[in-house]
């Protein structure tokens, strides 16, 4: 987005719009760009659809979003799926009360740390090939939220035990991936689900992309106009979510307790500090530890990060 001249802007304070100051807040997401197929919606009790994973064009490097979440439920009932700040190699709190519920003589404690314990989650963009129950999805671009089970099948193609590595998110040299999702107690099972075969192009229309300028164009349209990742990416606790999390811990304490002491970190791991005047105890908020920052990630210049990506392909 080019900078406007100042003098073209001279009288924009008094005509802002909405976009036009930038709050930091994490991008809000739709459920109708997320893909997230169940065996019950296939038919009898099977969801079977042809994907393809694709490169972010925002940042291929991150065509693969990883974060550990919380699913937290407050006394109301309400829940809210939180992130856990451990994704980035930073102190969490929830896991603080989690262990110590986790490690407490009590099993009624032990049994209440489950509603606590943290979650793998993934994300990345997919372009749907096929899909028999819905048939209007198809060509489209979606994003595709799923968990460890197929995060390993991804891994195995990436370094197998024999045979050469595919990279899956090439769109040249990539795997289609048969989504197969049956019903396994309560949860939906990935077991079935595998990368085919052989290698293939993405698939522009009914027929398999070519390593020219104009179908690079194309599939860059393509992904430049898809789903944004930015928005499922890691985000720092937000002052709505940090009161959220203060009180559901709350729920977990004995009477007394200081939220301070269950989650700080042990005086054996603690740096010397320099003595300070006594204080009066208070109970800060849980999610202080998660300030350095609470921006959304900045967004990558989409034109020269696929461009590196495809060049580092060789097309």
């Amino acid at each position: 987005k080019k900078k406007k001249s100042i003098m073209s802007d001279s009288f924009d304070i008094f005509n802002l719009g909405v976009e036009d100051v930038e709050t930091h807040q994490p991008e809000r997401t739709t459920v109708n760009e997320v893909y997230k197929p169940t065996a019950d919606d296939g038919k009898d009790g099977t969801y079977k659809a042809l994907i393809r994973f694709v490169p972010n064009p925002e940042n291929p490097r991150k065509s693969l979003i990883q974060k550990y979440v919380h699913w937290l439920t407050n006394s109301n009932g309400d829940g809210k799926l939180v992130d856990s700040p451990q994704t980035i190699g930073e102190h969490c709190p929830i896991a603080d009360v989690f262990w110590k519920l986790r490690k407490s003589d009590s099993a009624v404690d032990r049994k209440s740390s489950e509603k606590l314990k943290r979650r793998q989650q993934y994300y990345s963009l997919i372009k749907i090939i096929k899909d028999p129950q819905n048939p209007e999805l198809e060509g489209t671009y979606k994003v595709f939220k799923f968990g460890y089970k197929i995060k390993e099948k991804i891994d195995s193609e990436l370094k197998p035990d024999f045979g050469e590595p595919t990279q899956v998110f090439d769109l040249f040299e990539g795997k289609n991936f048969e989504l197969v999702i049956t019903r396994q107690g309560e949860y939906n099972n990935y077991d079935k689900s595998k990368f085919s075969s052989n290698k293939s192009a993405v698939l522009m229309g009914e027929t398999p992309a070519e390593r020219n300028k104009e179908t690079m164009s194309s599939i860059k349209e393509e992904l430049d106009a898809a789903p944004s990742l930015a928005g499922y990416d890691f985000f720092f606790f937000f002052e709505d979510t940090r009161a959220f999390v203060n009180n559901v811990l709350r729920m977990y304490l004995n009477p007394g307790d200081s939220i301070a002491e269950v989650t700080a970190t042990p005086a054996s791991k603690q740096a010397p500090a320099k003595a300070e005047p006594a204080k009066a105890k208070t109970e800060p908020a849980v999610a202080a530890t998660a300030t350095k920052t609470e921006e959304a990630p900045a967004k990558a210049n989409t034109d020269d990060d696929l461009d590196s990506f495809l060049n580092d392909l060789n097309l």
